[in-house]
């Protein structure tokens, strides 16, 4: 049965996210999706401490960072960072951070290790920068104690442990840092009741004995790192219990430029009622982008028939080219959907009509293995039939088995002339399927500046191919700089929306560098 497909091992995953440019010179994010898909906060990443070095005439400033003062380098190396009363350098700022760092200054050894977890202004390390964030963290630093937490999750850097994630978010927790309070909630349930007894009497510590200089760490401190619970297929505990709103919130958390002010808004499912048609039809351009938080959406709006009418062949249609891009929420509704009284008899009125949409619903159900009531040649040959009506996702879809030799004998060329159709109907997601293939089928003559411009413009619009696409770009240098570090933050942002694939680079790029010592042994 699918759900038994569906239902996999939780898989967490960390997300420390860079920006593209730094504005007024500092960097600066958002975290991303908790467990539960709780909105994403806009928090500042460092921790800049209240203290009288940030009166200092700069001149001074440096003066005492040579003499050796690890809270003037610290001060002196934001100043760098941020631009303020002097002139921006990154490389520079880190190079004071580090020597802060090195001092055991605690504030300072969390935010080298950002800067080693993103790659800014030194090389991408994120097994250094866990040991700093370790130091700070048992140097009492909530925030610090928060990202060692969460790295317990994910399998990334450390071997996943519950018991020791649990550990450091209640110390988190309990200093009063909101984000580790949220988390805490959802940890309760993967540890057992006599680990939490024991962490509440204080019987035993992960602390080593290592000293630190401190400054003032004040209950000011902002929220400093975005990271992230990412569940790809867990359905038991967290899919069947969403409201109608969680899928809204897929969409607004990547944070596309097209997305309205009204749809942020959004409190509750009542919204759902009323959406307007200018929000409808953001919604669908982004889900044509190939968006799979959009076309879940668009999916719920059909099966439910809120602001659109009941649709149930849109509905699976829209749901089957999400889960088809990896989104878990849609792989379960699709499957809801399916046991729904009277959906085969619908489907089956569209097949004998030859309508297009149903066409295409009952080949995505035997292709995502929903229904085995048709053979794989049957289940062709209506996609085929879909197909010849100019059905866009028929078409694509197509495309996709001539081109990697799926259910049909492979023929690329057939495969791009079939998107090449779909986009002369203004396909964006078939403009974007081109540029990729071009990408993959890289030859050394190739201009790929085209293809990097359709990726990064459909990748801003919601794509999540082109997004994945330009971590490869940046990965291999094709039509980009290479960049180890653009390439995990594409590889992350693709991962955190469902994309296992993209994971699994990410996962890769960790394993090419990590170290040969038990801490950081994974499964």
């Amino acid at each position: 049965m699918r759900d038994k497909t569906i239902i996999k091992s939780i898989l967490l995953l960390l997300f420390l996210i860079s920006i593209n440019t730094i504005s007024f010179s500092q960097d600066s994010t958002k975290s991303l999706a908790f467990k539960k898909n709780r909105p994403y906060k806009n928090n500042p990443y460092f921790y800049q401490p209240d203290l009288s070095y940030q009166l200092l005439q700069q001149f001074k400033l440096v003066q005492l960072a040579n003499s050796g003062d690890p809270l003037a380098q610290h001060e002196l190396g934001l100043r760098l960072l941020t631009g303020d009363g002097i002139v921006a350098d990154t490389v520079t700022a880190v190079y004071w951070i580090k020597k802060a760092a090195s001092q055991k200054l605690t504030a300072a050894m969390h935010n080298y290790g950002i800067m080693l977890m993103n790659g800014w202004g030194t090389e991408w390390n994120p097994f250094t920068a866990y040991e700093y964030f370790l130091s700070a963290a048992e140097a009492g630093m909530s925030q610090a104690q928060y990202v060692i937490g969460i790295l317990y999750t994910d399998n990334l850097i450390v071997k996943r442990d519950w018991n020791k994630s649990y550990y450091w978010i209640k110390k988190s927790a309990d200093d009063g840092f909101e984000p580790a309070k949220e988390v805490l909630a959802e940890l309760n349930s993967k540890v057992s009741d006599e680990f939490k007894d024991s962490v509440a009497q204080n019987k035993f510590s992960y602390l080593s004995s290592n000293n630190y200089k401190d400054e003032e760490i004040t209950g000011n401190i902002q929220p400093s790192v975005g990271l992230v619970f990412i569940d790809f297929n867990s359905v038991m505990d967290t899919v069947r219990e969403f409201r109608d709103e969680v899928l809204l919130n897929d969409l607004i958390r990547i944070n596309n430029k097209l997305i309205s002010d009204s749809l942020k808004a959004v409190k509750d499912s009542l919204f759902f009622n009323n959406l307007s048609t200018y929000d409808l039809n953001i919604i669908s351009k982004i889900a044509e982008a190939g968006s799979p938080e959009a076309l879940s959406v668009l999916g719920r709006l059909y099966q439910t028939g809120n602001s659109t009418g009941i649709n149930p062949l849109l509905a699976a249609e829209y749901y089957i080219r999400a889960t088809i891009l990896d989104s878990p929420r849609s792989a379960y509704l699709l499957w809801q959907l399916i046991r729904e009284k009277n959906f085969y008899t619908t489907l089956n009125d569209g097949i004998s009509f030859n309508n297009p949409t149903a066409q295409f619903v009952w080949y995505g159900l035997h292709k995502l293995g929903y229904d085995n009531r048709l053979t794989e040649k049957d289940a062709l040959n209506l996609l085929e039939k879909s197909a010849a009506q100019n059905h866009l996702p028929a078409i694509i879809e197509l495309g996709y088995n001539y081109y990697s030799g799926k259910y049909i004998a492979q023929d690329k060329n057939t495969g791009i002339q079939l998107w090449n159709n779909a986009s002369k109907l203004s396909s964006i997601e078939a403009n974007v399927r081109l540029a990729v293939s071009k990408v993959f089928d890289q030859k050394i003559s190739d201009n790929f500046s085209e293809e990097i411009k359709i990726l990064q413009d459909d990748e801003s619009k919601g794509s999540l191919l082109a997004q994945f696409a330009l971590g490869y770009c940046y990965e291999n240098g094709i039509g980009l700089n290479k960049s180890i570090q653009e390439a995990v933050k594409y590889y992350r942002e693709s991962a955190q929306r469902g994309n296992q694939f993209a994971y699994q680079q990410l996962k890769r790029l960790y394993d090419n560098l990590r170290p040969a010592v038990e801490r950081f042994k994974v499964e």
